[in-house]
């Protein structure tokens, strides 16, 4: 059994978990990542795992929280971009995910430190949506409308398409997205 290191301090260790866990969870999926290949992987015992992360919900909650703020630091330090680019950069991440993310919608339902990650993910989607159709001159209710098909048009596919073309789903946004600045 892997020793545990106390004296790594607590925020190094707990991201060497979520180091060890995020290349499984997006591998593997949710339901065949044990919490002890976990441990394994990140050369820790499974009672350590389990003293940073109560459960594998909160575990994979910190692994998509930290994606989270790793992706829009990225689109942050870019700066100003269309809504093209913010639009490319999501559909990134959720293709990262993989099947993950309908994991993540399912699971949201009854987890509520997941709801809590799907609810603040989207609450910065819509955010960022909508300041990028302002920017492309949609007053902010009609971007407002505008972000909120998208979303809805993204999450229809990839929930619901088992084929999860990404090209044409990818041409469909481009496309939706030029039509509704065609209207600013």
């Amino acid at each position: 059994m892997p020793a545990t290191r106390p004296h790594v301090e607590r925020d190094a260790k707990a991201a060497e978990i979520l180091d060890a866990a995020e290349p499984m969870l997006l591998r593997d999926g949710y339901e065949a990542t044990t919490m002890a290949a976990i441990a394994r992987a990140a050369g820790v015992s499974p009672n350590a795992v389990y003293w940073y992360f109560p459960g594998k919900d909160e575990l994979l909650a910190a692994v998509l929280r930290r994606r989270h703020e790793r992706a829009f630091a990225r689109h942050d330090e870019r700066g100003e971009i269309s809504m093209a680019e913010r639009a490319q950069d999501a559909l990134r991440q959720i293709d990262e995910l993989g099947e993950l993310a309908v994991t993540i919608h399912e699971r949201a339902k009854h987890s509520p430190v997941l709801a809590e990650v799907h609810e603040q993910f989207h609450a910065d989607l819509e955010r960022r949506g909508r300041e990028g159709f302002e920017a492309g001159g949609l007053d902010p209710e009609q971007a407002r409308l505008a972000t909120d098909a998208l979303i809805a048009m993204v999450e229809g596919i990839h929930l619901h398409d088992e084929e999860r073309d990404p090209a044409g789903r990818d041409e469909l946004v481009m496309w939706a997205i030029a039509r509704f600045l065609d209207g600013a």
